[in-house]
């Protein structure tokens, strides 16, 4: 897996986000982007995942420019190969913790039972696998969260600040996880955050200022 952000930029009206910003991640690359809230993390992502286009630039993945892609296509692609941790973590509040899981297994027309339950195990949240998100602590959301996004074996997981609403022993919890997924999994991980909790993982560090991002 290789991926490439090229130049991206990024309007919202008249006020430019991105003004380009470039990134490139390896196969296992453990990527953290820093930066004040508010600065465009998050639209870069979103870039990067296909969630969103950008105004000009371009996204290689594995070969192939995700921003040429229709939105189908795009889609279909990040089912595959993007896994995502969302800020708000998004989970389905009328769903188990089993359906959420299986969602995107489902999506992609794979049998899920055996998975889910080697999910559940490896992400120590078999005795929740019935509860519903509202029923779930911060901790086990997010742990519940990060099982979604790795449920189709992707080559990246994309997460966005994916500490901000734990406490230190859940953020603690969370670094080691992630951690464990990227050296076991050979997984691709592209961080956004400022949380200063989170500096203890060893990454490549971006900074991103005025719509670039800087390494170091």
């Amino acid at each position: 897996m290789h991926l490439q952000a090229l130049d991206i930029h990024k309007h919202y009206g008249k006020k430019p986000v991105l003004r380009g910003a470039s990134l490139n991640v390896e196969r296992g690359d453990i990527v953290m982007i820093r930066g004040q809230s508010g600065i465009g993390k998050t639209t870069f992502l979103n870039i990067i995942s296909g969630i969103d286009l950008p105004d000009k630039g371009r996204v290689i993945i594995d070969s192939k420019d995700i921003t040429k892609m229709s939105e189908n296509e795009r889609a279909k692609f990040r089912l595959h190969k993007i896994g995502l941790i969302f800020q708000s973590m998004n989970l389905i509040e009328d769903l188990s913790v089993i359906e959420n899981i299986a969602l995107p297994l489902k999506l992609a027309g794979k049998k899920w039972k055996k998975r889910v339950n080697e999910l559940l195990q490896y992400l120590n949240i078999e005795n929740v696998k019935h509860s519903f998100p509202t029923e779930l602590s911060g901790g086990e959301m997010q742990r519940v969260a990060i099982a979604r996004a790795i449920a189709n074996e992707p080559e990246i997981l994309v997460a966005d600040e994916p500490t901000s609403n734990l406490d230190d022993e859940n953020t603690e919890n969370i670094v080691n996880l992630l951690r464990k997924i990227n050296k076991e999994m050979n997984m691709s991980i592209i961080i956004a955050t400022h949380d200063p909790r989170m500096e203890n993982l060893d990454a490549k560090r971006f900074f991103m200022k005025e719509g670039k991002l800087y390494e170091g």
